[in-house]
């Protein structure tokens, strides 16, 4: 397949805009309305737009600058924060080649360099942050921290969109598994076979929030073979959701793929938030997804253990013995 396949927009509303603003501040019902979105959009193509989400923009803004700030920086300095055992650092280009698709047989490594930040809080904060950039971690970590707390005001409702009590998730994810990835993308102005920004993948996360970028390049895969992208609005975020809600969920939601091509002339900027379940709990097939005629798709395990195997597939890095186990 070529990266010059048919891209549509989203015209047809396939991918809805949810104002979050009544659920966050509490109004009676609006938990109910919000799940009840979020099971339609599962159902469909698993991805959605929220407004008024109460993150604020000069956050998001500041965090994109630092984060094209770093990338400005030559390769022998961000190479001394190459990642190793746990994904946390700097992703050089050619280090990811996506041989997980469900959707493409990926044959190049992603066109892209990424910098990982996990957990940012005090003493078990272990990320590789760039000397002489104070406030590239300043700024960073205030996004992180913000995004961590509008994640979790937001499980009640997936919780709720699978028939659960609103507080089910509570105990998983007592100290979540969290990652900010900043990622910049290379300009793709001639198409190539098999080459992708990002190649066509699904997130291994509960769900991940993605702040609008200034240019577009995201792409999502519709159930029948289209390729769409979410609607663009500035001050919005992007959610979708990933593997380890298909995991509680038995499959009822299941991860949509989506890919990256930046085909505009400039270099092109993304800050994923990553939010999922504390690495270390059992997960299991929630009550509501699972029957004497819908048995558990999954054995239990820890997204610790997901991760790794999936990390062993993807990384070249995380072939190596002394690497293999970790997951970040």
């Amino acid at each position: 397949m070529s990266a010059a396949v048919q891209v549509a927009s989203d015209s047809d509303n396939r991918i809805p805009i949810i104002d979050v603003g009544t659920y966050l501040a509490g109004s009676p019902g609006a938990d109910q309305v919000l799940a009840r979105a979020i099971t339609r959009t599962c159902l469909d193509t698993g991805f959605l737009v929220i407004s008024n989400h109460g993150v604020p923009q000069l956050i998001i803004d500041r965090a994109f600058a630092s984060a094209a700030e770093f990338f400005t920086h030559d390769e022998a300095f961000k190479l001394a924060l190459k990642i190793g055992g746990e994904n946390i650092g700097y992703l050089p280009y050619g280090g990811q080649t996506v041989r997980t698709s469900t959707v493409h047989k990926n044959t190049k490594p992603n066109y892209s360099e990424s910098f990982y930040i996990t957990t940012p809080d005090g003493e078990t904060d272990r990320n590789k942050w760039p000397p002489g950039m104070d406030e590239f971690r300043a700024a960073v970590v205030t996004y992180f921290q913000t995004m961590r707390v509008l994640a979790h005001r937001i499980l009640p409702a997936f919780a709720l969109a699978l028939d659960l009590p609103r507080d089910y998730f509570e105990a998983d994810f007592v100290n979540p598994t969290s990652t900010v990835r900043l990622i910049e993308y290379a300009p793709q102005l001639q198409d190539e076979t098999d080459l992708f920004g990002f190649a066509p993948h699904t997130d291994g996360s509960f769900i991940t929030f993605l702040p609008q970028s200034k240019f577009p390049g995201l792409e999502v895969r519709t159930a029948s073979g289209d390729w769409i992208r979410p609607p663009s609005v500035p001050g919005t975020l992007v959610v979708n959701t990933g593997e380890m809600l298909s995991h509680y969920s038995n499959d009822r939601f299941v991860p949509t793929p989506h890919r990256v091509i930046n085909r505009t002339p400039h270099k092109r900027h993304a800050m994923p938030f990553f939010y999922g379940p504390n690495r270390d709990r059992m997960i299991s097939c929630v009550p509501t997804c699972v029957s004497e005629q819908n048995p558990p798709r999954y054995q239990p395990s820890t997204s610790r253990e997901r991760s790794a195997i999936k990390d062993r597939t993807n990384f070249p890095h995380r072939q190596i013995p002394e690497f293999a186990s970790e997951s970040y």
